[in-house]
């Protein structure tokens, strides 16, 4: 395999993925009827702002202004966020990069909530207080009954007939 097909194929990938956005993006437009009144039911409130393109597009203050529909604000995110070249940046990367091609209402909210609740960043994020310690052993009780705990073990997967354990420890 020659190395030099490879970087072609991943940027041709990442330009097909942007363009099939793209053209869901503008076919969401055209078939929402407050297109025409790009004020309405949207929150964004500077009417300079809005301008259509040669394409016919709506765009907000320059970007592409993505309609809440067939989640296609999620596709965005997941092209800028998740896609194997973005690399889950982070929250404030994520939106700077969001922002430099789209656009809509309540965009930091939306990317903020995405990428804290995205489990690989999480599993990923590097800790910022000290290493935990090590576990330090009950004392033992002198005498049966002396000591009891329970515990409930909740949302498991059911088995014959039941998703929770009662765990009781003497």
């Amino acid at each position: 395999m020659d190395l030099d097909s490879q970087p072609l194929t991943l940027q041709t990938a990442t330009v097909t993925d942007l363009q099939l956005l793209i053209s869901d993006i503008k076919e969401a437009q055209e078939s929402d009827q407050s297109h025409t009144n790009p004020l309405m039911n949207r929150g964004m409130t500077d009417n300079h702002c809005w301008t259509r393109g040669e394409d016919d597009m709506l765009y907000y203050e320059e970007q592409v202004f993505v309609s809440d529909t067939d989640n296609l604000r999620l596709q965005v995110l997941k092209t800028k966020h998740d896609h194997v070249l973005a690399g889950h940046p982070g929250q404030s990367k994520t939106y700077q990069l969001v922002c430099r091609d789209f656009n809509w209402p309540n965009l930091r909210e939306f990317v903020l909530d995405y990428v804290w609740s995205c489990n690989i960043c999480g599993r990923n994020k590097a800790r910022h207080h000290k290493p935990y310690g090590l576990l330090k052993q009950l004392p033992i009780p002198p005498r049966p009954w002396e000591s009891i705990s329970m515990d409930f073990i909740e949302q498991l997967p059911l088995s014959e007939g039941y998703t929770d354990i009662l765990v009781v420890v003497d």
